[in-house]
């Protein structure tokens, strides 16, 4: 798993650079995969930013996914987290994650939401228009037509390193309730929180 894991991770990157050969120059509506620095950056004035991330916790056949909302002054302003026995994959988890947090925007009222998922796979899979018979493409698939529904609403990639919130709030999400969601942020982010901002 391990290798497997390393193999994606590395492919991701690969797909990342050859994306921006592809599409050096064209701005690809409500979604991007472009080379990111590796911290967090706050949205711009008056938009909020949600990070997003899976888990996938395979002793127990299950997956879980956490999501992190904060303003445009970097502050914490809500998270959710959810898990479910599934043996989805690792990219139909991202994917889901990412539905999952659009979800949660939509519910909450925000209108203006730049979501960050560390899956550039995902990312650019939001951005084709191609479209398959695969659970990944229902998923992308119902991805799109919620961008499509809040034009105010952007998907784009940042690395692991600049994701760590909802790296850890994913991992986390297993010890609590199968959906949670909190006002206050969890112990277990206050460091990654302390640290973007620093």
């Amino acid at each position: 798993m391990s290798v497997g894991r390393a193999a994606l991770a590395s492919w991701q990157d690969w797909n990342d650079v050859q994306q921006q050969k592809i599409s050096r120059g064209v701005q690809v509506p409500n979604s991007s995969v472009q080379h990111s620095n590796t911290f967090w950056e706050k949205p711009r004035l008056h938009w909020l930013k949600c990070n997003v991330d899976v888990a996938v916790h395979s002793a127990i056949a299950a997956i879980s996914f956490g999501c992190c909302i904060r303003d445009s002054d970097g502050h914490f302003m809500k998270a959710q987290t959810m898990w479910q026995q599934s043996q989805m994959t690792v990219l139909e988890g991202e994917a889901m994650a990412l539905l999952e947090a659009i979800r949660f925007a939509e519910h909450n009222g925000w209108e203006k939401v730049v979501f960050e998922s560390d899956s550039a796979t995902v990312v650019t899979a939001v951005s084709s228009h191609h479209r398959g018979n695969s659970e990944f493409h229902a998923i992308i698939s119902c991805i799109a037509a919620k961008l499509v529904l809040n034009s105010n609403f952007e998907v784009k990639f940042i690395r692991r390193q600049a994701n760590m919130v909802a790296h850890t709030l994913a991992r986390a999400a297993c010890s609590w309730a199968s959906h949670r969601i909190f006002e206050f942020y969890p112990t277990c982010i206050e460091q990654c929180l302390i640290n973007d901002i620093s």
